[in-house]
């Protein structure tokens, strides 16, 4: 969503998950689910950008030293 709703929920069902003042059994089961599946998403989403950073990252550094190369005639 665009406005941000969905992340704002799970933060919120995490937080109140996290409180201490009820366990895991006896929170709501939506807002079980709702926590849970906002830390898996969360740590999906950091385990598949972290490679695309890098692989964005290698890519605009070679096309970076391409023009450099061509620019000032250096043989690679």
């Amino acid at each position: 969503m665009e406005n941000g709703l969905f992340e704002r929920m799970t933060r919120e069902a995490i937080d109140e998950m996290a409180s201490g003042k009820t366990g895991w059994r006896e929170i709501d089961t939506n807002t079980l689910f709702l926590a849970c599946f906002g830390m898996l998403s969360h740590h999906l989403t950091a385990k598949l950008t972290k490679p695309l950073w890098f692989f964005a990252s290698s890519v605009c550094g070679g096309v970076i030293w391409y023009i450099v190369s061509q620019a000032f005639g250096i043989v690679g």
